[in-house]
């Protein structure tokens, strides 16, 4: 075993870069593959709005004619609340509808269902499980470390919804730099890839976290690891040094979740 302690460094410098989404080319993106799902769905091309209200309604979820046909035309995107009913009449994956991220087709059962007789409604239940989160800077993210409230979340300009269960403490970083990219097999955090982090979520070795090292404000992202009864921080790509772990160290969260945005 390679004593980690022999690979310490001088830390990497951090990236400090805010986040840069392409607002534009996502709600494209989500406008191409919900025309896709409509059409393997064999909804009709003209009047999709109208079927869209009329399916969403059913659902419990009362959305205008004009917010659908943004989402028809790529100039916005569906909250969570729609994408949830969407997903269950079409049959596809959430992760897949919003993210692109394949299967497109949903295996197994459907998890909302059409509102009952009774008026009852699970898309409340749907939303508390996949939130959205506010997509924030690493600098944010060190802030986060010293008092953990969502005071400030909704300055942030973009909102994404988590694809796994988070607290309502979460948000998302956009990974910046190489020093998480894996160069040979294994997973992989290349520079684009979002990650969602959650703050309430016991951290144990092995675990990817996020990180305030001392003397600065912003996070970094590595993972977790221990030897010889110490801990440190690693990073996947092994052309960047470790960093040891000291009371100045704060843990500010662990990573539930990543996706990679085509």
């Amino acid at each position: 075993m390679v004593d980690v302690i022999d690979q310490l460094t001088i830390a990497q410098p951090l990236c400090n870069a805010q986040p840069m989404v392409d607002k534009n080319a996502i709600r494209a993106a989500f406008s191409e593959r919900l025309h896709e799902a409509l059409n393997d769905a064999g909804v009709r091309s003209r009047g999709r709005g109208v079927d869209i209200h009329r399916q969403l309604k059913g659902f419990g979820v009362e959305k205008t004619t004009q917010a659908i046909s943004k989402w028809l035309n790529g100039e916005a995107m569906a909250e969570a609340d729609s994408i949830a009913a969407l997903c269950s009449w079409l049959n596809v994956r959430r992760e897949w509808l919003e993210y692109g991220v394949l299967p497109k087709e949903e295996v197994g059962k459907n998890t909302v269902r059409p509102r009952s007789a009774s008026g009852e409604s699970n898309i409340s239940e749907i939303n508390h499980r996949f939130g959205k989160v506010p997509l924030i800077s690493w600098v944010q993210a060190g802030a986060w470390c010293e008092a953990i409230s969502n005071v400030d979340a909704p300055d942030a300009d973009t909102w994404l919804s988590c694809p796994v269960p988070i607290s309502n403490q979460g948000y998302a970083l956009k990974v910046c730099g190489d020093s998480m990219t894996n160069p040979g097999p294994g997973r992989s955090y290349p520079t684009g890839c979002i990650i969602f982090v959650d703050p309430d979520a016991e951290t144990r070795t092995g675990d990817r976290v996020i990180a305030r090292v001392p003397r600065t404000n912003e996070a970094t992202f590595k993972v977790l690891v221990e030897d010889a009864g110490r801990q440190f921080l690693r990073p996947i790509n092994p052309q960047y040094p470790i960093i040891e772990i000291t009371e100045e160290t704060h843990i500010c969260g662990k990573v539930v979740g990543a996706f990679l945005p085509e």
